[in-house]
């Protein structure tokens, strides 16, 4: 041993820190139980998202303290042996669980939120779910998107990606401690302290700037894990400290702890320099749990409540949250995600879940982990097998996205045909004639599993709200006569290129997009970014260049909430980049944004069959279809008629109700956006509009 010390210059007290510690449990225990009550009701316990928090710097805490050890007893790592151990620590009941949801996906959630959920699945499966989730905070036709029921996998996700990352920079350590006959520990330290640190900034900038994607980031989470290795590398140290101090630091830590999940709320900027509350807590609490006084915490980690707990935390986090998304579904329940499912429902669930978490731990974790085949085999067979059962479940989900990848297919052929042929009373046509078609009979398009995908692939030409450039599409006639038409707006106007773009040819118009999120055509302000202010000079030039526009198609998604004077500026902004445009000659029209689909009608599609949909189920009164002022038509007004306004709103609605399908298609794909079948069977109606209201084309 002391020759090993000594070739690696490690402490000979690393070896000393304890394998098993109560106060461990403990903090497992609190943190699963606060994520739990948190899920199921978060106006209990409205911080109890901070127990994942709790999670992360338990293990920095254990995984540094192994890693050390082994660094110490053995001079190396073995990377295989440690990676194949958390192989059959944390993938057999990761993989149940994520194998049941699936099932229950295909069997119970809508099909509008297979693509999203069965996505996910595979995402949680392959450890990049909070890369995922990320991705989705930032991405504009996601922001609606329905919680799946393997979104907690992303705190999963960020582990394993640690259990990856870690042992690597562990090893260069230890090299570099052999290279230059320094001291292990300290070479360890310093590695957690500049990853830690710049972590640390990295989450407090990343948080202030963009919240979002910044909680489920991994570097904005990897400072909590090296708190955790550094009181691992400082713990022999630490463990010196008289009796009492140690339980102050336990108390202190559970105060901390408490303050954090009382205190804070979804409001709270999360992770940033918030998160110190709950590290620190944990790291006190692990300090703490080292004192003999029967007043410390330890006196409560030994419980068997606690060390129960504690033994189930990772399994009962699995199952509690898919428990909580599916019980909706199956017991027919039209509660939205987050609001509380009464309390009846929430203790069977939780018990439910306690239930599933120890049949889990009984008959699949353990036998797993201690399964002789395994652990006295090479360590590549448990990779090898852990990869054909990671496989085979993956089969579930990847079978639901085959699915709808062939619905999509389908659909675009289907309507091609139809339009092609003018399948009579089909979308809009159904509207504007008053007629139905019995040969199309119940059949719904987009499918609903397709819903939420039919796009038309057009928000391609969108630009980012960081871009200070359009995409560039173009699209339509080429010839020299072509009527030349621009289309601005956000993404509502995107959503109307599908419809447009149909009848380009026959109508010899060509087509140039600038639309993108936000950042509506007007005169650039001081409240712009660097980015907006760009996009606005770059349209303004394009409209009055030496080869002006025909027609130029203004329409989007007006601000929900905006006061008189924030409505007064931009009308005036908008006016001021609309007169030198008029002034040369270009035609300015306005196309009213489309109806709004109330919350309470969204969610009823997600119940309701295509039949019934067709039938008109789900309708909504006209009079919550348009439930802001709409400022591009605000604008119109003021121009004394030289900005004519299209109206499509009698497509919509009819009666005094505004029908969720019309002409056996699906008109909206979320609450404010239709879908690309309904844009292409729009399409006819709306040109002709435009090209009544400004005598061109």
């Amino acid at each position: 041993m002391r020759q090993v010390q000594e070739r690696t210059g490690a402490s000979p007290l690393l070896g000393a820190i304890p394998r098993t510690q109560p106060d461990i449990q403990l903090l497992r225990a609190i943190a699963v139980l606060s994520v739990v009550v948190f899920h199921l009701s978060s106006s209990l316990l409205p911080g109890g998202y901070v127990g994942v928090d709790v999670f992360f710097v338990v293990s920095g805490y254990l995984i540094t303290s192994h890693l050390a050890r082994q660094a110490t007893e053995t001079g190396r790592i073995d990377l295989p042996a440690f990676w194949a151990r958390r192989i059959r620590r944390l993938l057999p009941a990761a993989l149940l669980v994520l194998a049941v949801t699936a099932i229950l996906v295909w069997r119970f959630a809508p099909p509008s939120a297979w693509t999203q959920f069965f996505t996910e699945t595979v995402a949680a499966g392959t450890s990049w779910e909070n890369w995922f989730l990320a991705g989705s905070s930032v991405d504009y036709l996601a922001q609606g998107s329905a919680a799946s029921p393997v979104q907690h996998f992303w705190s999963l996700s960020v582990e394993e990606q640690f259990y990856l990352a870690w042992p690597l920079v562990v090893v260069l350590c230890v090299w570099l401690t052999r290279r230059r006959a320094s001291d292990l520990r300290r070479t360890l330290g310093v590695a957690l302290g500049i990853i830690g640190a710049a972590s640390l900034l990295c989450s407090i900038l990343y948080t202030a700037a963009d919240p979002a994607p910044a909680y489920f980031a991994t570097p904005t989470r990897a400072w909590e894990f090296a708190a955790g290795g550094l009181l691992a590398l400082l713990g022999p140290v630490v463990v010196v400290h008289r009796t009492r101090w140690r339980t102050a630091s336990g108390v202190l830590g559970v105060v901390l702890l408490a303050v954090a999940l009382v205190a804070f709320t979804e409001r709270t900027p999360f992770p940033g320099i918030a998160a110190a509350f709950p590290v620190l807590g944990t790291l006190l609490v692990i300090v703490g749990g080292s004192s003999t006084h029967r007043w410390s915490v330890t006196t409560i980690a030994r419980t068997r409540a606690s060390l129960l707990l504690g033994d189930l935390s990772y399994s009962l986090y699995l199952w509690h949250w898919p428990l909580i998304v599916v019980a909706p579904w199956v017991l027919g329940v039209p509660v939205p995600l987050g609001d509380p499912l009464g309390p009846a429902i929430a203790a069977a669930l939780l018990v439910l879940a306690v239930i599933l978490a120890a049949l889990t731990k009984r008959f699949v974790e353990d036998p797993v982990r201690r399964a002789p085949i395994l652990t006295h085999a090479r360590s590549a067979r448990t990779v090898l097998l852990a990869g054909a059962a990671t496989a085979l479940v993956l089969c579930i989900p990847t079978a639901g996205l085959l699915t709808v990848a062939a619905e999509e297919r389908t659909l675009a052929s289907t309507v091609d045909t139809y339009l092609a042929d003018g399948e009579p009373c089909f979308g809009a046509d159904a509207a504007v004639s008053g007629c139905t078609n019995p040969a199309l009979a119940d059949e719904l398009l987009p499918p609903l599993s397709v819903r939420t995908e039919d796009t038309g692939d057009t928000f391609r030409c969108s630009a980012a709200a960081d871009a200070p450039d359009f995409p560039g599409c173009t699209f339509g006639s080429e010839r020299p006569d072509a009527t030349r038409v621009a289309l601005t707006g956000n993404s509502h106007a995107t959503m109307l290129i599908p419809g447009l773009v149909d009848q380009l040819e026959a109508r010899n118009w060509r087509l140039d997009v600038y639309v993108g999120k936000g950042c509506e055509w007007r005169t650039p302000g001081p409240d712009d970014s660097v980015a907006c202010a760009a996009r606005r000079t770059l349209m303004q030039q394009a409209f009055t260049g030496e080869r002006p526009y025909d027609i130029i198609l203004v329409t989007s998604k007006s601000p929900d909430e905006t006061s008189v004077a924030e409505r007064a500026a931009i009308r005036g902004a908008t006016l001021a980049a609309w007169r030198p445009v008029l002034e040369q000659g270009t035609s300015i029209v306005v196309l009213r944004d489309n109806p709004r689909v109330p919350t309470e009608a969204a969610a009823c599609v997600d119940r309701t069959s295509a039949a019934e949909l067709i039938a008109g189920a789900c309708a909504f009164p006209v009079a919550e279809a348009y439930p802001t002022f709409d400022l591009n038509t605000a604008t119109a007004a003021m121009t004394d008629g030289a900005v004519p306004v299209v109206d499509l709103g009698e497509l919509y609605c009819a009666a005094g109700t505004c029908p969720l399908a019309v002409g056996n298609v699906l008109v909206y794909r979320d609450l404010h956006h239709i879908t690309a079948t309904w844009s292409r069977t729009l399409g006819p109606f709306l040109v002709d509009r435009i090209r009544a209201a400004t005598s061109r084309g």
